[in-house]
């Protein structure tokens, strides 16, 4: 009994770890933004729609990294048996859908500035909107991953993917830039 004990305490710490880093990094985005990305206005009129450039080139790779401490989580299905684990998934589902909102916001006033930045921002932005297709294609496993464990699917966002033509434009406007001088 004592050695099933030991054996379920030790594989909980590996994932109470895990969220505890995810919430440092959490309360660090925190500090850096003055703001909490899962409780700001999402949408239109939202804090990540609305935000000017610069801020918004200074706060995408905040939520990017923010979002990667998240998905650290990193657990299967099987492990999911385990309250204290599910427990911990389950709050960073919730909060994956907040922050995956925030940062779609983000990149969709990115790419409607883009075309109107300067060039070392047009650079920079062009990195931030490649980070955001590799991200959404893991933030789509992790949804996929809460279904299995009993999210009703209504509550799960559903992950469009963006057509590769906005990629090619962007990297062809960037081309543009750098063929000129300055």
């Amino acid at each position: 009994m004592w050695c099933s004990l030991l054996s379920l305490g030790y594989d909980m710490s590996t994932f109470i770890r895990r969220y505890g880093r995810y919430l440092n990094e959490r309360a660090f985005a925190y500090r850096q933004m003055a703001f909490d990305f899962t409780k700001v206005k999402k949408g239109a009129e939202g804090v990540m729609r609305t935000m000017a450039p610069d801020k918004l080139l200074k706060g995408m790779p905040v939520l990017q990294t923010q979002i990667d401490t998240l998905l650290e989580f990193d657990v299967h299905p099987k492990e999911l048996n385990n309250p204290i684990i599910n427990a911990a998934f389950l709050l960073l589902f919730k909060d994956l859908v907040k922050l995956f909102a925030s940062y779609n916001d983000g990149v969709i006033n990115l790419l409607e500035k883009y075309f109107k930045m300067k060039k070392s921002d047009c650079k920079e932005a062009l990195e931030i909107y490649k980070r955001f297709l590799t991200r959404v294609t893991k933030i789509g496993e992790f949804m996929k991953l809460a279904e299995t464990v009993g999210v009703e699917k209504n509550d799960i966002p559903d992950i469009n993917y963006a057509p590769s033509s906005i990629l090619e434009s962007l990297e062809t406007h960037m081309n543009s830039l750098e063929g000129k001088k300055g």
